[in-house]
């Protein structure tokens, strides 16, 4: 790169990832917000809060950084453009691919950098979060045991255990199982346990009624019983164990998994998708770069259609990183889909490459710009009378004095 390249990569890049750090952070508070009362209710830590928020930094990187290319390259080459840096360019007879090399490079390297993040380190992170939400889970059982007061343990899933006696036994055991449908059903007993049957954790109680209800024809059945025994895997996160979603799984792994995996029997078309997903989204930083050097990278003296070409680039960009994600997400059940994952960014790269090697403007026609000021103008003159009237001044429209 030259002088003019370097210049225009390094402010873009700066501003690129001042952006990123930004829109990460807004993501990231709302998807801790979503599991903070899991963690706030199992006694977390401070410093496992810390660790969730670090295994989700990845995967609000990946679906920010495309919008981060496009608003720090849209930014820099904007100002450029009114601090008429981009004319003195253009009239010194500097060519388009000054502007658009560093900006290419810019998308390049974001674009390498989600290739090797979507492949290495995203699914670890997914990992570590799975494995700190069960753990989470899995600790409620305990803060039910300490407290005596009832503890959601999941959707529709509550227990309340009075006391832990020695020996690990509890008493005054009480589950209200409402996740099934059709069954509601209720636990009490006197006593508990938990005991091992066949390398099975199993939970046995003692002198106690279980509660039936059929939320279906409402009819309630009523068993009491000396004794009983039920699963306590169904019951106890931290007797179940984990099983990783393929987001969670390396790349190697889905391309090569183990012949009884769940997803893979199961539920192919959603390893299918991840591996499409995997292989494809990491393009659109490269796509929305040049996008955003298409639509600002060359100088314009009218600045509201600038403004309007602007915001042009980024309703199409909204639309294409729209697009992606719903392709995306069917593609491994349809391959029509799967083929559109990656045509999409393809056509986008290609496209807007050439009609910035080409030369060619579609500009915001004029007309429509004046338009759409008119009809805002008329619009606020609207406004500002209705707001007279609903005062009590008298409209000055028709010529009155």
């Amino acid at each position: 790169m030259n002088l003019i390249e370097r210049y225009i990569f390094g402010r873009a890049a700066k501003l690129t990832v001042v952006t990123l750090v930004a829109a990460t952070f807004v993501v990231l508070i709302t998807q801790i917000l979503v599991r903070i009362n899991l963690l706030t209710t199992s006694g977390q830590s401070l410093a496992t809060v810390g660790k969730l928020a670090l295994a989700l930094i990845p995967s609000m990187i990946l679906i920010t950084l495309p919008f981060a290319v496009l608003i720090g390259v849209s930014q820099v080459l904007s100002q450029m453009n009114a601090d008429s840096e981009l004319s003195v360019l253009e009239g010194a007879g500097a060519s388009p691919a000054a502007n658009v090399r560093p900006v290419m490079a810019l998308g390049l390297l974001a674009s390498l950098l989600s290739f090797g993040a979507m492949h290495l380190i995203e699914p670890y992170a997914n990992r570590q979060m799975r494995d700190i939400v069960a753990a989470a889970g899995a600790d409620l059982i305990r803060i039910a045991v300490q407290s005596g007061s009832f503890k959601k343990i999941e959707d529709n899933l509550f227990i309340q255990i009075a006391e832990e006696k020695p020996g690990g036994a509890f008493g005054g055991l009480f589950i209200a199982d409402l996740r099934d449908d059709k069954m509601q059903q209720l636990y009490y007993a006197k006593q508990a346990a938990i005991v091992d049957f066949n390398d099975q954790p199993v939970l046995l109680m003692a002198d106690g009624e279980m509660h039936r209800k059929n939320r279906q024809t409402g009819e309630v059945s009523i068993i009491r019983f000396q004794s009983y025994a039920v699963d306590f895997a169904q019951f106890g996160a931290a007797n179940k164990e984990v099983s990783y979603l393929p987001k969670e799984r390396s790349t190697a792994y889905l391309l090569s998994p183990e012949p009884g995996d769940y997803f893979t029997v199961k539920r192919p078309d959603v390893r299918r998708a991840e591996i499409h997903r995997r292989f494809s989204e990491w393009t659109y930083p490269l796509a929305f770069a040049l996008i955003a050097a298409y639509f600002a990278g060359s100088a314009r003296s009218n600045r509201q259609e600038r403004m309007w070409s602007i915001a042009a680039a980024t309703v199409l960009a909204l639309v294409i990183r729209g697009g992606g994600f719903f392709s995306t997400n069917v593609a491994g059940s349809n391959t029509a889909m799967a083929f559109a994952s990656y045509a999409v960014p393809a056509a986008v790269i290609a496209v807007f490459g050439w009609l910035i090697v080409s030369g060619r403007q579609l500009r915001v026609p004029q007309k429509w710009v004046d338009r759409v000021g008119s009809a805002a103008a008329a619009f606020e003159q609207f406004r500002l009378a209705l707001q007279l009237r609903l005062r009590g001044y008298p409209s000055r429209a028709g010529g009155g004095s």
